[in-house]
C-alpha cells in the first residue's frame, strides 16, 4: 500500500479487507508544536493467500524531537494470526498471508518542536477532543487539565505547568 487509494477502491481492486485505518493517539511527538501523529492500517486477504511487502522507516530510529520536543512513536509491523494473536515483524520483509491472517502496519510520528508544557492549553485540549492524544497524555507530558467535558480546568493546568493556585 506504498500509494494508499481509498480503503474502497484498494478493496475493489485487490483481494483485501481494510479491517482498520485510523491515527494512532498518543504517538506524536509531544512539543509546542507536535509532530504528526503516526497511522495504524490492519488488513489482510479474502478468499485467497496474498504476498505483502513491507517495510517503513522509523522501526530503529524514530523521529527526533527538537529544541525540547520529544520523538514520535516507533513504526511497528505485527502479523495477526487468523485465532487473532499478534506476531512481531521484522522492520522490513515479504510475508505471505492466508485468508484469515492480516498484517498490521504502525507508522511512525513525527518528532514535536519545543517543550510540550509550552503548547498552548488550548491546542491541547483540542489534540484530545479530536482523539489524537489522551487526556493522561495531555496531563502528564503537556501539563494541560482536561475534564470530563473535555473543557480545560484552568487551576489543575497552573499547578501541573507550576504555577500556584
Amino acid at each position: 500500500m506504498l500509494r494508499r487509494d481509498s480503503v474502497e477502491l484498494a478493496e475493489r481492486r485487490h483481494p483485501i479487507h481494510v479491517e482498520t485505518q485510523r491515527l494512532e493517539p498518543d504517538s506524536e511527538g509531544a512539543g509546542r508544536f507536535r509532530g504528526a501523529p503516526g497511522a495504524y492500517v490492519e488488513y489482510g486477504p479474502v478468499g485467497c493467500a496474498i504476498k505483502v511487502a513491507y517495510g517503513v522507516d522509523g522501526v530503529e530510529n524514530p523521529a527526533l524531537g527538537a529544541r525540547g520536543g520529544l520523538a514520535g512513536a516507533p513504526s511497528r509491523h505485527f502479523r495477526r494470526d487468523a485465532a487473532g494473536a499478534l506476531h512481531e515483524l521484522p522492520p522490513l520483509g515479504l510475508i505471505e498471508l492466508e485468508d484469515g491472517e492480516r498484517i498490521v502496519s504502525v507508522t511512525a510520528g513525527g518528532g514535536g518542536y519545543g517543550p510540550p508544557e509550552e503548547r498552548a492549553p488550548a491546542r491541547v485540549r483540542h489534540d484530545v477532543a479530536e482523539g489524537w492524544i489522551s487526556k493522561a497524555r495531555a496531563r502528564d507530558v503537556y501539563r494541560v487539565a482536561v475534564n470530563e467535558a473535555l473543557e480545560i480546568d484552568g487551576v489543575r493546568t497552573s499547578l501541573l505547568r507550576g504555577g500556584t493556585s
